[in-house]
Parts: C-alpha cells; structure tokens; sequence
C-alpha cells in the first residue's frame, strides 16, 4: 500500500509519540553528568562523556518499552530516516576524540553543540516545534556555557543541556494531546 507523506508522518507521530522517550533518557543522562564532576577529574569526565552518550538509545528503547512506544518502526521509511539522522552522530565520535585529546574542557561545548544539532530534522519527521526548541536550546546553553564558562562548564552544560530535553520532553506531551491517529 503506498502512503502519503502526510499519512506516513501521521503514522510516526502516533506509533513513536514523536521519540519522546529517546528525549528523556538523554534528560536523565545529561543529569546524572552534571553531578560526576564532584567525583572525576576533567580527563576521566571527558572519558564518561564520550562513552556515556553510547548509553542514551539503548535506554531510551528501554523507556519507550515500559511506557508501550514503539521507536524502531521498520514499516515506515521515515523511521529509516529518523535512524539515518540518530546514526550520524557515530561520525561526531572522532570530533570528540580529537577534543578529548588536545583540550578535554571543551568536551561539553563540543558534545552539547553536535548532540543538541542533530535534533533539528525531527522538526520536520514529528512536525514538532519542541526539537526546535531542543536544539536552540542545547547548543545555545552548551555554546555560551561551555564556551565562556570552561571552569564550571562540566557542571553547567549538562544541566542546561537536561533542562532542555526535559522541557522538550514536556513540549512534546503537550503536542501529542493534539494528534489523532492515522
């Protein structure tokens, strides 16, 4: 059966409540590092940065699971799409290592400007102003925090970046109360 566009993006909204669950697990990652810095010095944190970003989608299935969201539609290409878009950050890996490398203290500007960038096609796959948002507002507080505040930038980014998901998270609950499905 051929679907249109606006069937096959009505579908994605409803099946994946618009990938809310991915959102919150990065919330509480994010948050949970912004409280390592009181038991890691900065080499070792730039480490768990890099690595602990691997732990976001696998627990954000999990979270889709318990709360019945189905995140890898196979059935509809732009859950392909929505994939294609999630994987390019595996590109961003050596960004980092080359960061982590010459100057670790900017693992949070660089992490939080690249993760919070690659939300902005979900805008367009959801119809959702929230990754809007969410992009805006991660790699706005992680440039100005991480790129001015370097000393207090383990701390602030990942805070900031943990609101902003979590506000996207909630803006997007309230986009899905509209929705009806296909």
């Amino acid at each position: 059966m051929n679907r249109t566009l606006e069937q096959l993006q009505t579908d994605i909204i409803f099946t994946g409540k618009k990938g809310y669950p991915i959102l919150l697990s990065g919330a509480i990652v994010f948050l949970l590092f912004a409280f390592m810095p009181l038991f890691f010095p900065t080499k070792t944190l730039s480490l768990i940065w890099i690595f602990g970003l691997s732990v976001i989608f696998p627990f954000g299935v999990l979270l889709g699971k318990i709360v019945n969201v189905n995140l890898l539609s196979s059935d509809n290409p732009l859950g392909t799409l929505g994939g294609m878009v999630a994987a390019i950050q595996a590109f961003y890996i050596p960004v980092f290592i080359i960061v982590y490398t010459h100057i670790p203290e900017y693992i949070p500007f660089t992490i939080g400007l690249l993760a919070g960038s690659h939300f902005l096609p979900y805008m367009w796959i959801y119809k959702s102003k929230a990754y809007l948002f969410v992009t805006l507002a991660a790699c706005i507080s992680s440039f100005i925090l991480g790129g001015f505040f370097i000393e207090l930038a383990f701390n602030l980014v990942p805070l900031a970046i943990s609101i902003s998901y979590g506000v996207g998270v909630l803006l997007i609950l309230r986009e899905l109360k509209v929705v009806k499905p296909a």
